[in-house]
C-alpha cells in the first residue's frame, strides 16, 4: 500500500507539470492521464489547470512527439484546437509557422505507410482535423502554397496520397458545408474562391488516381472525397472530362466501388444542366448506363424488402443509394429522359419499376425517400395535365377529362403506386385506436408526431393520384374494401390503412362521385360493424368509421339524412366502453360540430324541430355512460353548434337548456355552502366544482362572446366560492407550511381557483370591443378585491400564476380604461412576485412567465400609468425588464426583449420635447446598452439575437437623429451624445472582451454599426461577424439567422398554402 510520504512524493511530482519554466516531464504527464481516464478523478484539478495555462501550447510538440499515451496525445490536441480557436491571433508569426510545420510534419510522419497509417487511424484523423482548424485561420493568404504543396506530396506514397484526400474532404466541407456561422463572411468568400481558384490542382490528381491507381483502399476515399466536391465545383470538371464516363461504366460495375461510385452518380444526376444539350447527353447517358447494370442486379419480381431485410450493410447502402439516384435524377431529369428517344423511355419505366421495388423495402428513411419524388411526379403530372393546350394557362380546380399521352405512359406505375401509398399509410392523429405489440387493440398513450407528419406527406400523393385517375384510385379502394368484407385479406392492419387512406382524399372527388364512393363504403363499413363478433373487432371497425366520416364534411353537410345517421351512431358507440371507442365518437362528434353546425340548428325537411333541441333533450341519457373528460368534450360540441344560432334570443334558450345540468349541480353547491360554509370544503364538493367549472370553460371557449349570459348566472357565487377556497388554501399553508400545497383538498381547492381565473380569462379574449366598457364596470369590480387582494396576502406557494395571465388579458383586450386600476394591480402583484422570482432563475417557473407578460401588457396598453410612478416604483419596473432580458428561459427573455422594445418606441414616439423621455434616456440608456451588449454575446441568448440587433440599433438611431436632447454624460467632456455612445462603448468592450479583441477590431466594429443603423441587414450582419470574432458563437451559429430563416420559411409556407389552395383536396376540408 501507498506510504503517506509516497503520496506526498507523487504529489509534489505532478507538480512539475506545472512549472512551465522547466523541461516538460512527459513520463509524468503521460501517468497522470491514464491514471485519470482510469477513474482517479483526483487528478482532475491538476489536468484542467495544466491545459487551461495559457503557456499550454508551448507543451504540444513534446505531447504529440514523445507521449506513449493515446490520450495523452489528445490532450496535446485539444490544448492545440483550444489555442487555434481563440488564441491564434496573438501568436507571434514565427510561432504559428512553427506549429503549421510541426503538425503538417507529424502527420506526413504517420502517413507514411499503411501499417502506420491504419494503426494511428483515430490520431492521424484528429490531426487532420487540427490542420484545417489552422488552415481557416492561414489559408490563403499566409500559406498560398497549400494545395500545390499537398498534391506534390500526394505522389510519394499511396498511404499519404490516401490521407492527403481526407484532409481535402475536410476542407471543403468545412468551407462548403459548415462554414456559416464559423467564419466571417469575407473569410468564407476568400477560401471558397481560392479553393475554386486552385482545384484543377486537386481534380487533375483524382484524375490521375482514378486513372491508374490500383490500390482500393485509395479509390474509395478518392471517390469519397470527390463526392463532396461534386456540390461545388465548376460543372465543367464534371461534364467537360471523362469523370462521369470513368464512374458510370468503369468504377458502378466493380461491386467494391459500387455504393461510393452510386453516391457521387447519384449527386451528378441532381444537378441542373441549365439548357445545355451537351451537359443534357451525358446525363442520359449515365442514366441508361446506371439502370441498365442494375438490371443485372434486380429482377423483375424480386423482392428487395425481403434482400433488404436479409443483406449486410453494403447491400442495405448500395438500396438506399439506389433510391437516391433514380429520385434525384428523375426530379431534375425527367422531361429531357422523356424526351430522350425509346432507350430513355425504356430506362426511365424501368427506373420506375425499381423505385417501386424499393418502395416496398420496410425502412422508413428509404420510404421517405421515396414518397417525396412519387409526391414530386403526381404533382408535377397533376399540374402539366392542368395547363391548357390553347393557352398555356393553368386551370385550376377543373376535373380531368381528357388524359394526354404522357399521363397515360405513367398509368401502370401510377396505379401501382396506389396500392403501395394505401398498404404503407400511417395512422392519423385522429385515430386513438391502435394495434399494440401485443396484437391487443388498445387506446394510443402517445402522440406519434412521426407518424402524422408521414400521413400528411401521404395525403397530398394520394390526393394527386386521385386527381390523376379518380376512377382508379375508387376501383383500387372499392376492391380492397371488397375482400376485407368477404374475408380473403381481413385484418386489422389492412382495414385501417385502407380506411386512413380513404380519409385521406377527402373533397379530392368531384361531389357526384364522392357521394356514390363514400356511401358505398360507409354502408361496407357499417355491415362489417353489424357482421363481426368480438368486441377488438368492432372496436377496430368503429375507429374506422368514426374516421372516414370524421374527414368528409362536404358529404355530410350536403346529406342530412346521412349526417343525422352518423352522428346517432357516434352517440351508439358513446355507451361502448372499449378502450378508446368513446374518446373517439367524442373526439369526431366534436369535429362533425365545427364542421357542420349550421345544419343542426337549422329546421330540416321532414323534421319536427331542429336537431339541436333533441340531442340536448337526449342529453343526459347520451352521456351518463361518459366520463368528465368526455362529457367536457361533448359540451364543447353543443356549444359550437348553439354558436350557429344567428337569433339572439334562440342562442341564449339552448345555451340555458344546454347548461341545465351543470347549473342544477352548482345550485346545489352553492345552496349547501348557504346553510353550511364548511360544506364547501367537502372533498366531494370540491372535485363536483372543478367539474361544472371546467365544462363551463369547454362551452365558453366554443361560444366565445356569446357565453356572456351564463357567465353572469354563475359569476358573483364563482367569485364567492373563489374567496372561500382562497383563505382555507392559505391557512392551510401557513400552519402546515409548504407541504400542504401538495394535500389532496389543497390541490383541488386550487384547481377551482385556477378554473374560475381561466373561465374568466377565455371570456375576456373572446369578447367583442362592445362589451368592454360592460366587463370593466360590471365585472372588473367584483374580480378585483378577491383575486387581488388574495394574491397579494397569500404564502408565496399558494399564490395562483394564472392571477397575473388574467391581468394581462384584461389590459391587453381593455387598454387604456385599466389604466386607472394599474396602481391598484401594481400593489397588489409587483414587489410580492418579485420577491419570488428574484432570488433565482428556477423557482415558480409559471408565476415568472406571467409576471412578465402582465408588464409587458401594462407596457403596451397603460404606458402612461407606468410614466406617473414614482421614480423608485419605475426604477423597479426597469429592473425587473432587465432582470427578464438575462433569463436563461427562453419565453421571459423575448417577453423582456419585447417589452423593452415597445417601450424604447413609446419614447421615441413622445418627441424630443418630452421630458420624461429626456429623464428616460439620462437615467436608462447606457445600463440597456451595457445589459444587452452582455446577452448579446451570451450563448445562451443567442436566439435573442434578432431582438437584441433590434434594440441596439434603436439606442444608436436615438443619439444619431438628435432624438436625445439633454446630454447623456454626468462628468468628461464629449462633442455630442454620438460621440459620448461610441466611447461608451468602446469601454464596454474594452472591459468586457479585453482578451478576446484588440482595440483596433473594437474600434473598427464600433465605427461599423453606427454607420449601418439606416440598414437592418447590414447592422445585423456586422454584429453577427463581430459575435463569431469573439469566438462566443464557434459552433452551432444558426441562431444568429433565426430572423432570416424564419421569414424565408413564412414566405415559402404563404406560396405552398396558396399553390395548395388550388388543387382540391390538399386543403384540409372544414
Amino acid at each position: 500500500a501507498p506510504t503517506p510520504n509516497s503520496e506526498m512524493a507523487a504529489r509534489e511530482a505532478l507538480k512539475q507539470i506545472l512549472d512551465f519554466k522547466s523541461p516538460l516531464n512527459i513520463g509524468i504527464l503521460d501517468q497522470a492521464v491514464n491514471a485519470f481516464y482510469s477513474g482517479n478523478q483526483d487528478l482532475q484539478p491538476i489536468l484542467v489547470q495544466f491545459k487551461q495555462h495559457p503557456q499550454a501550447w508551448t507543451r504540444v510538440d513534446t505531447i504529440l512527439d514523445k507521449s506513449q499515451s493515446p490520450y495523452c496525445k489528445m490532450l496535446g490536441l485539444s490544448i492545440l484546437d483550444d489555442t487555434i480557436k481563440y488564441n491564434w491571433g496573438r501568436l507571434p508569426p514565427q510561432h504559428r509557422k512553427g506549429i503549421r510545420q510541426f503538425i503538417v510534419a507529424l502527420i506526413i510522419k504517420l502517413s507514411s505507410s499503411k501499417e502506420l497509417l491504419k494503426k494511428n487511424a483515430t490520431f492521424v484523423m484528429k490531426l487532420n482535423v487540427v490542420l484545417v482548424q489552422i488552415l481557416k485561420k492561414e489559408w490563403p493568404h499566409n500559406w498560398p502554397n497549400f494545395i500545390p504543396e499537398l498534391v506534390n506530396s500526394s505522389k510519394t506514397s499511396p498511404s499519404l496520397c490516401t490521407n492527403n484526400m481526407q484532409i481535402l474532404k475536410l476542407l471543403s466541407e468545412e468551407v462548403f458545408d459548415y462554414s456559416s456561422g464559423q467564419m466571417t463572411q469575407i473569410k468564407m468568400q476568400e477560401m471558397k474562391r481560392s479553393l475554386n481558384k486552385q482545384f484543377a490542382l486537386i481534380f487533375k490528381l483524382c484524375e490521375f488516381i482514378l486513372k491508374n491507381s490500383k490500390d482500393a483502399m485509395l479509390i474509395s476515399v478518392t471517390l469519397n472525397t470527390l463526392q463532396r466536391f461534386l456540390k461545388w465545383i465548376p460543372v465543367g470538371y464534371i461534364f467537360e472530362t471523362k469523370l462521369v464516363e470513368s464512374l458510370a461504366l468503369q468504377f458502378f460495375k466493380e461491386q467494391q466501388f459500387q455504393n461510393a461510385t452510386l453516391q457521387c452518380l447519384a449527386d451528378i444526376g441532381s444537378i441542373e444542366t441549365k439548357g445545355k444539350r451537351e451537359y443534357t447527353n451525358k446525363i442520359l447517358s449515365m442514366f441508361k448506363a446506371v439502370i441498365g447494370q442494375v438490371s443485372k442486379l434486380m429482377q423483375r419480381g424480386m423482392d428487395v424488402n425481403k434482400v433488404y431485410r436479409n443483406g449486410n450493410q453494403n447491400v442495405c447502402t448500395f438500396i438506399r443509394q439506389l433510391a437516391l439516384f433514380i429520385t434525384g435524377t428523375l426530379k431534375t431529369h425527367l422531361r429531357a429522359i422523356e424526351a430522350g428517344g425509346a432507350d430513355c423511355q425504356k430506362a426511365l419505366l424501368a427506373s420506375l419499376q425499381y423505385l417501386l421495388m424499393i418502395s416496398a423495402v420496410d425502412d422508413m428513411v428509404i420510404w421517405k425517400i421515396c414518397l417525396e419524388y412519387w409526391n414530386a411526379l403526381v404533382e408535377d403530372l397533376y399540374t402539366s395535365e392542368r395547363v391548357s393546350p390553347g393557352s398555356g394557362k393553368l386551370m385550376l380546380g377543373a376535373s380531368i377529362n381528357h388524359r394526354s399521352d404522357r399521363l397515360q405512359g405513367y398509368s401502370q406505375i401510377l396505379s401501382r403506386l396506389r396500392i403501395v401509398m394505401i398498404a404503407k399509410m400511417p395512422r392519423p392523429e385522429e385515430v386513438l385506436i391502435m394495434e399494440d405489440e401485443n396484437g391487443q387493440i388498445v387506446r394510443e398513450t402517445m402522440k406519434d408526431t412521426d407518424a402524422i407528419t408521414l400521413y400528411k406527406s401521404m395525403r397530398d400523393g394520394l390526393v394527386y393520384l386521385t386527381h390523376l385517375d379518380p376512377q382508379d384510385t375508387q376501383t383500387t379502394m372499392v376492391m380492397k374494401l371488397r375482400r376485407q368484407v368477404d374475408g380473403t385479406e381481413w385484418s386489422w392492419n389492412n382495414l385501417n390503412t385502407l380506411c386512413w387512406a380513404i380519409g385521406s382524399i377527402s373533397g379530392a372527388l368531384e361531389e357526384q362521385h364522392e357521394k356514390t364512393f363514400l356511401v358505398r363504403v360507409i354502408k361496407d363499413l357499417l355491415g362489417m360493424c353489424e357482421m363481426k363478433k368480438g368486441k377488438d373487432h368492432k372496436a377496430v371497425i368503429a375507429s374506422n368509421i368514426m374516421y372516414v366520416v370524421g374527414q368528409y364534411p362536404r358529404f355530410l353537410r350536403m346529406h342530412w339524412k346521412f349526417l343525422k345517421t352518423v352522428v346517432n351512431k357516434l352517440f351508439e358507440f358513446m355507451h361502448e366502453r372499449f378502450p378508446g371507442v368513446q374518446d373517439m365518437s367524442c373526439d369526431t362528434f366534436l369535429k362533425i360540430a365545427k364542421s357542420c353546425r349550421r345544419k343542426f340548428v337549422q329546421l330540416q325537411d321532414d323534421e319536427d324541430m331542429p336537431f339541436i333541441r333533441e340531442i340536448i333533450e337526449r342529453l343526459p341519457s347520451t352521456i351518463q355512460d361518459l366520463d368528465q373528460s368526455q362529457m367536457h368534450t361533448f359540451y364543447e360540441a353543443v356549444g359550437h353548434i348553439i354558436r350557429a344560432e344567428t337569433d339572439l334570443q334562440n342562442n341564449q334558450n339552448l345555451l340555458t337548456r344546454l347548461m341545465n345540468l351543470p347549473n342544477q349541480t352548482w345550485a346545489q353547491i352553492i345552496t349547501g355552502a348557504n346553510r353550511n360554509l364548511q360544506s364547501l370544503h367537502d372533498i366531494g364538493t370540491v372535485k363536483t366544482a372543478i367539474n361544472v367549472l371546467r365544462t363551463n370553460n369547454r362551452v365558453a371557449s366554443a361560444l366565445e362572446h356569446l357565453y356572456f349570459v351564463q357567465l353572469g348566472r354563475i359569476y358573483l357565487e364563482m367569485l364567492q366560492v373563489y374567496k372561500s377556497y382562497s383563505g382555507f388554501v392559505s391557512n392551510e399553508i401557513k400552519n402546515k407550511g409548504s407541504a400542504a400545497t401538495a394535500t389532496v383538498i389543497v390541490r383541488y381547492m386550487r384547481a377551482v381557483k385556477k378554473e374560475t381565473l381561466n373561465l374568466i380569462k377565455a371570456f375576456v379574449i373572446a369578447s367583442k370591443p362592445q362589451q368592454h366598457e360592460m366587463i370593466f364596470k360590471k365585472l372588473l369590480p367584483a374580480l378585483l378585491d378577491p383575486v387581488l387582494d388574495d394574491y397579494k396576502r397569500n404564502v408565496a406557494p399558494a399564490r395562483d400564476a394564472e392571477v397575473l395571465l388574467l391581468i394581462a388579458a384584461l389590459v391587453e383586450n381593455i387598454g387604456r380604461p385599466m389604466a386607472e386600476v394599474v396602481p391598484r394591480i401594481l400593489d397588489s402583484t409587483f414587489q410580492c412576485t418579485l420577491n419570488m422570482i428574484k432570488s433565482n432563475f428556477h423557482d415558480f417557473p409559471e408565476v415568472r412567465r406571467n409576471f412578465f407578460r402582465m408588464i409587458k401588457a401594462i407596457n403596451s396598453r397603460c404606458f402612461g400609468a407606468l410614466l406617473k410612478l414614482k421614480p423608485a416604483d419605475f426604477k423597479l419596473v426597469m429592473d425587473s425588464i432587465m432582470w427578464a432580458i438575462n433569463h436563461i428561459d427562453r419565453t421571459i427573455a423575448d417577453i423582456g426583449l419585447k417589452t423593452l422594445v415597445d417601450m424604447l418606441e413609446h419614447f421615441q414616439s413622445a418627441g424630443a420635447g418630452s421630458k420624461a423621455a429626456a429623464i428616460f434616456y439620462k437615467t436608462y440608456y447606457v445600463l440597456i446598452l451595457k445589459e444587452i451588449l452582455k446577452v448579446l454575446s451570451d450563448t445562451f441568448h443567442k436566439h435573442s439575437f434578432p431582438l437584441h440587433a433590434k434594440i441596439m440599433q434603436k439606442l444608436f438611431i436615438a443619439v444619431q437623429s438628435n432624438a436625445i436632447h439633454v446630454p447623456l454624460w454626468s462628468s468628461g467632456r464629449f462633442q455630442n451624445n454620438v460621440d459620448y455612445v461610441q466611447k461608451a462603448l468602446m469601454n464596454l468592450l474594452g472591459n468586457s472582451f479585453k482578451s478576446r479583441i484588440s482595440e483596433k477590431q473594437a474600434h473598427a466594429f464600433v465605427g461599423k454599426v453606427f454607420n449601418s443603423t439606416k440598414s437592418e441587414r447590414d447592422f445585423k450582419r456586422h454584429l453577427r461577424d463581430f459575435l463569431i470574432q469573439l469566438k462566443e458563437f464557434s459552433t452551432n451559429t444558426e441562431e444568429l439567422y433565426l430572423e432570416e430563416k424564419q421569414k424565408q420559411r413564412d414566405d415559402q409556407k404563404a406560396d405552398q398554402k396558396a399553390r395548395r389552395r388550388a388543387v382540391p383536396g390538399l386543403i384540409k376540408p372544414e
